[in-house]
C-alpha cells in the first residue's frame, strides 16, 4: 500500500470515528470507579456499537479520501466492499483479522500508558465520609490514555479499510486499451516490426 494513501485514509478515520474519540473521554462510561455498574455497561455497548460502525464504513471513509474512479469512490465502496467478502472471503477475514490483531496491540499499549501515568488514586476524604467517592479521577492522565487508544483504535480501522481497497482495486478487470497494447496491438512499440515482418513473408517473387 502507498504511504500517502494509507496517511489519507487515516485521517479520513480519524475524523470520522470523532463519536468513538468522545465516548473514550467519558470516564465515567468507561471505568467502573468513576461511575456505576450501570453507566459502564451502556459505555461498553456504546463502544461495541461505534467500533461496529467504525468497522462497517471504513471503505467509504477510505474512498472519501483516496478514491479510484469507477472502482472505489464515496457512492461505491460499500457494495465493492460486499463483493470482496462474496468472492475473496479469506484475504477479508484476514483484513478482519489484522484489524483485530492491532486494535489488541492499542489495548496493550493503553493499559501501559495507564501503568506509567495512573488516571485513579485514592480518596483520602472516603476514610471520614462514606458518602465520598472512594476514587480520585486524574482527569489530564485518563484523557492521554484515552487519546493513546483512540489513536491505535483508528489506526486498526484505517488498515482494515487501505487492504479492503486494495482488494477491491484487484477485483477490477484491466482496461481492454492496457491488454491491447500488451498483445501488441496499434499502440505497441513493437507492433510495426512485427507488422513489416509480416509483410514480407506474405509477398514473394511474383510471375
Amino acid at each position: 500500500m502507498r504511504i500517502l494513501m494509507f496517511l489519507r485514509t487515516w485521517a479520513a478515520v480519524v475524523l470520522g470515528c470523532l463519536p468513538l474519540l468522545a465516548l473514550l473521554l467519558v470516564p465515567q462510561l468507561m471505568r467502573s470507579r468513576a461511575g456505576s455498574e450501570t453507566s459502564l455497561m451502556i459505555g461498553v455497548l456504546a463502544l461495541f456499537t461505534l467500533l461496529a460502525a467504525a468497522v462497517v464504513f471504513a471503505p467509504r471513509m477510505s474512498a472519501s479520501a483516496a478514491p479510484v474512479d469507477g472502482v472505489w469512490e464515496a457512492r461505491t465502496a460499500l457494495g465493492a466492499t460486499r463483493r470482496v467478502w462474496r468472492t475473496r472471503a479469506v484475504q477479508a477475514w484476514l483484513a478482519l483479522g489484522a484489524f483485530l490483531v492491532v486494535y489488541g496491540v492499542g489495548q496493550a499499549v493503553g493499559y501501559l500508558v495507564g501503568t506509567l501515568v495512573p488516571y485513579v488514586h485514592d480518596n483520602p476524604a472516603a476514610v471520614n465520609d462514606p458518602a465520598a467517592s472512594r476514587w480520585i479521577i486524574a482527569y489530564p492522565a485518563y484523557a492521554l490514555q484515552a487519546v493513546a487508544l483512540y489513536v491505535c483504535t483508528t489506526l486498526a480501522v484505517a488498515i482494515y479499510a487501505a487492504r479492503m481497497r486494495t482488494l477491491a482495486i484487484g477485483l477490477t478487470p484491466p482496461a481492454p486499451g492496457g491488454a491491447a497494447r500488451r498483445r501488441g496491438q496499434p499502440g505497441s512499440i513493437g507492433s510495426p516490426v512485427r507488422a513489416w515482418s509480416a509483410l514480407q513473408n506474405n509477398s514473394g517473387p511474383s510471375n
